[in-house]
């Protein structure tokens, strides 16, 4: 019966160390941060650059557990015109195979990041449950990623593969079927950022 009072004040003890563990922060998206979509067609490669600076929203609310942290407001919005391949036709057939004038922006939502290993501040490999959203199609999907840390700035990349068809893309066709897309696209994310 008398342990009771301490139990009591444990469990509080606990919760306020829980809820005090939830933290706003605000992210820089650093200039040399890239985004690369890659694909192949039946007859060759090519690469798009996103030519815009990235701009997440700068106020992120993060709550950390002992191997995950739980996010809310991680957006970051790509406009689907600052993609570009150096082909002005190649840019304007990828631009309507996206529907660009009815939706303008890629977006990822990014919700929990879970360390893979236990959680080092300076190195790792985690995985990001995100939903995104193109083309007016948004899906729930996991991303891995190796991040370091070099002087108070994160260097998070990854390379994702995505298929057109589960975001109800049908893949372009040109010369009467002579020249088709590849179903698959690689996404590199290289995000240098800078949390305060």
């Amino acid at each position: 019966m008398s342990t009771f009072p301490h139990h009591l004040l444990s469990i509080l003890l606990l919760l306020f160390i829980k809820l005090a563990d939830a933290q706003e922060y605000q992210l820089q998206l650093l200039p040399e941060s890239s985004i690369l979509i890659k694909g192949n067609s039946n007859i060759n490669k090519f690469t798009f650059t996103y030519e815009k600076l990235l701009k997440p929203n700068s106020s992120i609310n993060v709550e950390k557990s002992r191997n995950s942290l739980t996010l809310k407001n991680a957006r970051i919005d790509a406009e689907v015109v600052a993609f570009s391949s150096g082909s002005n036709l190649m840019d304007r057939d990828y631009r309507n195979m996206m529907n660009y004038r009815t939706f303008p922006y890629i977006s990822i939502v990014i919700h929990q990041i879970n360390f893979l290993k236990t959680y080092n501040e300076n190195n790792g490999t985690a995985e990001a449950i995100a939903s995104i959203s193109i083309a007016g199609e948004k899906r729930l999907d996991t991303l891995q990623f190796n991040y370091a840390k070099t002087k108070e700035i994160y260097r998070c990349n990854s390379l994702h593969q995505l298929s057109l068809r589960d975001y109800k893309i049908k893949p372009l066709k040109k010369m009467m079927g002579l020249i088709s897309l590849k179903d698959v696209l690689a996404v590199e994310m290289i995000l240098y950022l800078k949390i305060d």
